[in-house]
């Protein structure tokens, strides 16, 4: 560094470049030999002379001018050139007195004090350490590109930038057809990147008709949870918190009960239809049980059957309608039986299946099933009169919910598992990651249901992922049928409902 630049620098601007000279070094070696010697003889003139030596020789140069020959020990003019970042200082990217930042081509070589032809060799290296032509630039390249049409430079980037924040144009490629297509990589090509997976980002799963397999969510009478869901002749019929009883019409949902079979608002758990879908069955907290006829559009409360007010966690239903059989189970692990005729309903004693465990689904027809909170799987061959342990072992989950044809029985797990039961062998089949709240079975097809919208459809004897345009926890799932027209529905938190096209 010349005088004359320190100068226009200032002391420290040149006391860097002095840092890394063999000067200092030589005075910091001569200050640690003084202290030394101040140390063992207790010499106070040694410290001044130490003070000396390490202290007059930078202020002597910079003064003099002589720092234009100090010798650097760092080495090549490259490194001296280039910051900590591997570009130059700042303070050299322009003349001194200049008002403008130099462009990148002045950093092949210090600019001289006067308009001459660049005294650095061809071939060789610049700033960057990259061999350059020794063709001086003029800086005056608006595509931000070398001559060969490649990307530019970090250091002419670095120009750029400091460009724009001095007010001066903008010479980025980012509208350059041409430079999008050379830029290999670069800050350019980053943000091209990033712009992309920001559009990606943007188009959601749920949001794709295509993506959710043809189901759609539908317009909801009620923000109230929605907690079962169960086919009738007449369309599928919903139950839910605070005593909401929806039923699908031709068209839309709307609200047949706002506030359950007893009018005091009793969350109801569990819904199941007569085998003709002529009449509802629903049951829930308190001991909430109502009967409603499809046909005449009337209902009836049973609530508190043999004065039990416990919570009614499941109901099932065998037998058409007028003359149907009727199964409770409640979290104490009990089962009630009862005989519906002609309006009343004859009940049974209470039976308990096994441990006393919450029960948590059941579902008779010629076999009766139950499931509890401890793994505990049991069958009736009898209505309801004794029960037979059949399952299930090492299941290491708890049930949400089961199903049975006449072929076969599958179990709901918490861990996103279906336990298929065939009469005698149990078999594990992984549907998903999330808990599994509901499922339903035909002897055509099956759906189960959870949380997060997870619907799994049963396919090639295994359970496969459908997508829904929902990400809200699916408590209720029944299977649609082409034959009655009708759509497969699913049900949940904040009164959802997704249903599966028709076609």
């Amino acid at each position: 560094m010349s005088a004359s630049s320190a100068e226009s620098h200032g002391f420290f601007a040149y006391y860097r470049e002095y840092a890394r000279s063999g000067v200092h070094a030589a005075s910091a070696a001569a200050l640690t030999a003084f202290g030394l010697l101040a140390s063992f003889t207790g010499t106070q003139w040694f410290v001044l002379l130490a003070i000396a030596v390490y202290v007059l020789p930078p202020v002597f140069l910079y003064f003099t001018g002589e720092g234009e020959r100090v010798p650097s020990v760092v080495g090549s003019e490259d490194h001296e050139n280039r910051g900590v970042d591997g570009h130059e200082d700042e303070h050299e990217r322009s003349s001194p007195g200049s008002e403008r930042p130099a462009t990148a081509a002045s950093t092949e070589s210090r600019e001289p004090t006067e308009p001459t032809e660049s005294t650095e060799p061809s071939g060789s290296k610049g700033a960057l350490g990259v061999s350059q032509s020794a063709e001086p630039a003029t800086g005056d390249d608006s595509d931000g590109q070398h001559e060969g049409g490649g990307p530019s430079s970090d250091a002419e980037a670095d120009a750029n930038h400091d460009s724009d924040e001095n007010g001066e144009a903008s010479t980025t490629t980012e509208n350059d057809p041409e430079s999008e297509d050379n830029a290999g990589s670069g800050a350019d090509s980053v943000e091209s990147t990033e712009d992309s997976g920001t559009l990606a980002d943007d188009i959601s799963p749920k949001d794709d008709d295509e993506a959710s397999d043809g189901w759609n969510a539908v317009e909801s009478p009620t923000d109230e949870s929605l907690t079962g869901v169960v086919a009738t002749h007449d369309g599928a019929y919903a139950v839910g918190e605070n005593g909401v009883v929806l039923a699908r019409g031709a068209d839309s949902w709307e609200s047949v009960l706002e506030d359950g079979p007893s009018a005091n608002g009793e969350t109801l758990r569990g819904v199941d239809a007569t085998d003709d879908g002529q009449a509802v069955w629903f049951a829930g907290d308190g001991g909430a049980l109502g009967h409603y006829d499809i046909e005449e559009g009337r209902l009836t409360d049973h609530s508190a059957p043999k004065d039990q007010t416990s919570t009614w966690t499941a109901v099932a239903v065998v037998g058409p309608a007028g003359e149907e059989r009727v199964h409770l189970a409640n979290g104490s692990g009990e089962v009630l039986r009862g005989t519906y005729d002609g309006g009343d309903v004859d009940w049974g004693e209470i039976h308990k299946p096994d441990s006393g465990s919450s029960i948590t689904d059941l579902a008779f027809d010629d076999v009766g099933y139950v499931c509890d909170s401890s793994q505990g799987v049991y069958a009736t061959t009898d209505d309801g009169e004794h029960y037979e342990t059949i399952g299930i072992e090492d299941a290491n989950t708890d049930f949400g919910s089961l199903a049975a044809t006449d072929a076969e029985l599958v179990v709901a797990g918490g861990d996103g598992t279906v336990f298929r039961y065939d009469g005698s062998v149990w078999t594990t089949l992984r549907a998903g990651e999330t808990a599994l709240r509901a499922i339903d079975l035909t002897n055509e097809a099956g759906l189960a249901a959870g949380d997060a919208g997870g619907v799994f459809e049963r396919a090639d004897g295994g359970w496969t992922t459908i997508e829904t345009p929902t990400d809200a926890d699916l408590l209720g799932v029944v299977v649609g049928t082409e034959k009655d027209d009708r759509p497969a529905v699913a049900v949940g938190t904040d009164g959802t409902i997704v249903e599966r096209d028709r076609n």
